[in-house]
């Protein structure tokens, strides 16, 4: 959506197998860089669908003025709830989906890949697919992946599972260099049993026409103790005072930086080319 067209409408799925892949830290920085981007032009809604860790809603929900969540959290400013694992966990996704926000974005669980493979009795990732374009909105696909095969396989299954839909596949990159991923740019290798493998997902994400991103290493000192003083990103790249020093804030503010420089590569999926982007 850029500031000239604003009619764009867009809902990002975050889903993986393996915990620790960074995507909920990924999701919480598109998140941050979406709303100050949009303000005054456009409106994102949150689903946070991880009941068991709850990291995006820790990190972006409303709070009072003790600090405490919020129990009722307004869709445009906080983060709306629900649980991929629970029975019809996942209602609250097809609603943020069929509301006017110009962007939904949804952050899932470990093992939600094969989640969104039955949603409920009747639906699964398809289904959900199928309402995102009823209600006017185009899917994107969002996949951490590791360097290994199993991390790397994921993102085969991702494809499986939501069929002809962009992709974005994000390598996590703290304490790894390109040449780590031997295994997504290389062709196929041989096993010690005179199998192939390595190669073979990586030629699939690309006939599938998916974009590759790095997800920037956080700095982690300054990010946990943001997170300790219940700071937003927004806030910890704006705040010095008491415990959160300049340093910290500098930091951040450089972090969410990098951050708008990746999803820049993907400017053109996410209908925001010619926009004026804003970190914080």
């Amino acid at each position: 959506m850029t500031t000239k067209d604003k009619k764009r409408r867009l809902a990002v799925i975050g889903a993986k197998d393996k915990g620790g892949a960074g995507l909920s830290t990924m999701e919480t920085a598109l998140a941050t860089i979406l709303r100050a981007t949009g303000e005054g032009q456009f409106r994102v809604q949150i689903v946070d669908a991880d009941k068991a860790n709850g990291s995006l809603t820790q990190r972006m929900g409303e709070r009072d003025e003790t600090g405490k969540l919020l129990a009722e959290q307004d869709p445009y400013k906080g983060v709306i709830k629900a649980d991929l694992f629970d029975r019809d966990g996942a209602r609250p996704i097809f609603h943020a989906i069929e509301s006017d926000a110009e962007f939904v974005i949804i952050d899932t669980p470990s093992g939600s890949l094969d989640r969104f493979g039955s949603l409920s009795e009747s639906l699964t990732a398809r289904d959900l697919v199928d309402h995102i374009r009823r209600n006017g909105r185009e899917p994107i696909i969002l996949v951490p992946f590791g360097p290994t095969v199993a991390a790397i396989r994921g993102v085969g299954k991702a494809i499986d599972i939501f069929g002809d839909v962009p992709y974005v596949g994000a390598r996590y990159m703290a304490g790894l260099r390109d040449a780590d991923y031997r295994l997504w740019s290389s062709e196929a290798l041989t096993d010690i049993y005179g199998r192939s493998v390595g190669g073979k997902v990586r030629r699939k994400f690309e006939e599938a026409g998916g974009r590759l991103i790095d997800m920037p290493p956080a700095p982690m000192g300054s990010f946990a103790l943001a997170e300790a003083l219940k700071m937003t990103l927004a806030q910890s790249a704006n705040h010095v005072g008491g415990d959160y020093e300049q340093y910290d804030r500098l930091n951040m503010a450089a972090w969410l930086n990098k951050w708008v420089h990746e999803f820049q590569k993907i400017e053109d999926l996410l209908g925001l080319e010619g926009t004026e982007w804003r970190p914080f």
